[in-house]
């Protein structure tokens, strides 16, 4: 079944069509039930509308008691299998991750999605780095440079040049991308 924006899936009918295709990715669900928002590359998974959406419908016909606990705590009892694992995996590589709430969480793994990183081993596979520098691209071309490849201050290699940031613009943009977010620059390679 194929929804617009305009035709979500609400109730039971989303509980049905999510048991039906339950070996659909979320992103895919998401898509299927018509949980979209515009974003800025078109338009993209509304995946809190479509977590809530199930909420309410479970809460509905007697599947889900709510738990005696902070939002925050069962957003992440909401989440597939697949999910928590992937939230585990960015909590224990990247321990601040702890100080956000549920949306932000949410939020986080949305933009990890985007750019097809939706498993624990996709995510421990393409991190490589993070920062709050201003100038995270130039300082993480340094790290790669020194600890990644190796390199300790030996620029003999074709891909180095002479300031950090060019090694970036020139080489490493390719091969990475970066995510925004709370005040941090991470970085991913696009190989995972």
């Amino acid at each position: 079944m194929t929804t617009t924006m305009t035709n979500k899936l609400t109730g039971q009918a989303l509980l049905d069509y999510v048991h039906a295709n339950n070996t659909l990715s979320r992103v895919e669900l998401c898509t299927g039930a018509g949980h979209l928002k515009d974003t800025a590359a078109g338009q993209g998974c509304d995946f809190i509308s479509f977590y809530e959406a199930i909420l309410d419908a479970r809460k509905a016909n007697g599947e889900y008691q709510e738990p005696q606990q902070q939002s925050g705590e069962y957003w992440y009892e909401c989440l597939t299998e697949q999910d928590q694992e992937l939230y585990d995996m960015i909590e224990d590589m990247c321990p601040e991750f702890t100080k956000l709430d549920a949306e932000q969480c949410q939020e986080f793994m949305d933009a990890l999605s985007e750019h097809g990183i939706t498993t624990a081993e996709q995510f421990e596979s393409a991190y490589y780095y993070q920062t709050d520098s201003w100038n995270a691209e130039s300082e993480f071309a340094q790290y790669y440079a020194d600890e990644i490849a190796c390199l300790n201050g030996v620029a003999t290699t074709s891909f180095l040049v002479i300031d950090w940031q060019a090694t970036w613009d020139c080489n490493l943009r390719y091969d990475f991308f970066t995510i925004e977010f709370d005040g941090e620059t991470y970085f991913f390679n696009n190989n995972f």
